[in-house]
């Protein structure tokens, strides 16, 4: 009987009738190891499943109502629909109930007042509305959004400093036209000079004119 050697096979002198067990040997091999990978697929699925929950979840951090409210007039503030915005905190000042929400409300209120400010008057307005909602503050957390402030705030010193351009130009112009009129002044009261001096010539002269009229008649006189 020829020998039959396999490379699955321990030893290479193994015969023919070993090999029907050597098989099943290989079958359970491959079916603990077919086996041990399903598993594996199934809880990297599993895994990856729960990691794309996960994310989904983390996802709407802050979402943005489309319903009239803080959040509302918040995002039209932020969006720089400011006179919207400003009607919208108006509307939930004069109607909302929690005193914590009124003066959130007034808050808001007071820095779209002060972005819209264009006037000594408005801006007086938005700061007093301001100083109100920080008395009612009071000690509790600062629960208000700080970006609509310091906004505000920018809004209003690019305001001022625009003004102050303004101002320096017309006060700079004014200065120029004041130049302009006194070297007119000046160069009238030169005229002025002139022609005075130019009288008291003519005076002298028809003095001395009356002078020499006057020895003419006396010569006159004695012929």
């Amino acid at each position: 009987m020829r020998k039959i050697w396999l490379p699955y096979l321990k030893h290479p002198d193994q015969t023919r009738e070993n090999i029907p067990g050597v098989f099943l040997s290989v079958m359970r091999t491959y079916q603990t190891l077919l086996s041990w990978l399903c598993r594996q697929l199934f809880l990297s699925s599993l895994l990856l499943s729960l990691c794309s929950s996960c994310t989904l979840l983390q996802l709407p951090a802050f979402p943005v109502s489309a319903e009239p409210g803080q959040a509302f007039a918040e995002q039209l503030f932020i969006n720089g629909e400011f006179e919207r915005a400003l009607h919208e905190y108006q509307q939930i000042y004069e109607t909302e109930q929690s005193p914590e929400e009124k003066n959130l409300a007034l808050y808001g209120l007071a820095c779209s007042q002060m972005m819209l400010a264009r006037t000594d008057e408005q801006l007086v307005e938005a700061i007093g509305n301001l100083q109100k909602w920080d008395a009612i503050k009071g000690t509790a957390p600062f629960r208000e959004n700080r970006h609509l402030l310091v906004l505000a705030l920018k809004q209003q010193s690019e305001v001022i400093q625009q003004k102050h351009q303004e101002q320096t130009a017309r006060e700079a112009q004014q200065i120029t036209l004041i130049d302009n009129q006194k070297k007119k002044i000046a160069q009238m009261v030169s005229t002025v000079e002139n022609l005075q001096n130019q009288i008291k010539e003519l005076q002298y002269q028809l003095q001395a004119l009356e002078a020499i009229d006057e020895n003419v008649q006396e010569k006159r006189k004695t012929l």
